[in-house]
């Protein structure tokens, strides 16, 4: 007797009170669902691969910028073997010139790397700009044209002489952060 419900079993038959087996076809319809959707090619990739430009790719033509972009731009200054180099770190709120600190509350700020070469003395700033203003990257413009929102989001990194210790003291952080010489970079604690 035993060997018969053993034998029963093996078959796919059940007793009473078994748990019911699964049916045959569920298990070909997942594997035939499995087979199509490993063949069908995808109409999107995600994520989406880097794509690297030699160009600056051309901004829409409704994208306009109301203010010039990094006005007080100037060249990267050649730096010397034996030139000992502060970096300093920059933050303030992001539209504190509209709001004060109000977005700093919020912890929404605007970073900046500081340089200050000790051999010339000279200090400089680097800054990421939006191309077309703030408001333009930050929200979503909706266009009669389009189906999906759109940005004018385009940015660069903007590098010139100076550092506006004053403004960055005042409205949120200056702080040095590390030095660099002869290649070696000592991180300053905080």
């Amino acid at each position: 007797m035993a060997q018969a419900g053993s034998a029963a079993r093996g078959a796919g038959l059940r007793g009473a009170g078994a748990a019911p087996e699964r049916a045959p076809w569920s298990w070909t319809l997942a594997l035939l669902w499995l087979a199509a959707a490993a063949g069908t090619p995808s109409r999107r990739q995600w994520p989406v691969p880097y794509r690297r430009f030699s160009f600056r790719p051309e901004p829409d033509p409704y994208c306009q910028a109301k203010y010039t972009f990094c006005p007080a731009s100037s060249p990267m200054p050649v730096m010397k073997g034996d030139d000992i180099i502060e970096v300093f770190r920059l933050q303030a709120p992001v539209w504190e010139f509209k709001y004060g600190d109000l977005l700093g509350h919020l912890k929404i700020m605007h970073d900046a790397i500081g340089f200050r070469s000790t051999l010339t003395g000279k200090n400089y700033t680097m800054e990421w700009y939006e191309l077309f203003q703030l408001g333009n990257c930050t929200f979503p413009h909706l266009r009669p044209e389009m189906n999906a929102p759109f940005w004018c989001n385009q940015g660069a990194a903007c590098f010139f002489e100076g550092i506006d210790d004053i403004h960055w003291k005042e409205n949120g952080t200056l702080v040095l952060v590390a030095t660099i010489s002869d290649g070696e970079t000592e991180a300053q604690s905080a």
